[in-house]
């Protein structure tokens, strides 16, 4: 169980890797998060374009075969396209209703996995998101999904 303390340590913490520079933490890293890691955000996105995120994956990111796990970029692709879907509509909240992934790569540790998303469709309820996590010039995921705007 994470403590106070460990979760102290990361919160607001700036990467320390040049590429995220200017970058800013998303959300505590209480939680889930503080089992994931630090996932940042770059605060500057020009009009029309996607938000970009970053992760620095590490050793503990990695698979028995030393690739990232799965399910860690399952956790990035759900945060991407989850942060896309509010920030991308007037949804104050929104919860995944689906999310489909595909794997096409398999990424390392110690360089960014990056990742992007857009609304390819919304409704007053339903925000619809498609979006990928790459790795250099690899893309290492797909994945699009739906998201419930709460209270709607």
């Amino acid at each position: 169980m994470a403590t106070a303390a460990a979760d102290a340590r990361h919160v607001g913490v700036m990467p320390s890797h040049p590429d995220l520079t200017g970058f800013q933490p998303f959300g505590g890293n209480g939680g889930y998060h503080a089992y994931v890691g630090q996932i940042y955000f770059d605060p500057a996105k020009p009009p029309g374009a996607p938000r970009r995120f970053g992760f620095l994956p590490e050793a503990k990111h990695l698979n028995g075969g030393g690739a990232i796990h799965g399910g860690l970029l399952m956790s990035l692709a759900d945060t991407v396209l989850g942060f896309t879907a509010q920030d991308g509509t007037a949804a104050k909240a929104a919860a995944t209703v689906t999310l489909n992934t595909d794997f096409l790569a398999a990424g390392k540790p110690g360089e960014i996995v990056w990742g992007t998303a857009h609304v390819t469709r919304a409704t007053r309820s339903l925000i619809f998101i498609s979006g990928e996590l790459t790795q250099g010039e690899r893309t290492l995921m797909t994945a699009t999904g739906i998201w419930k705007v709460l209270g709607a």
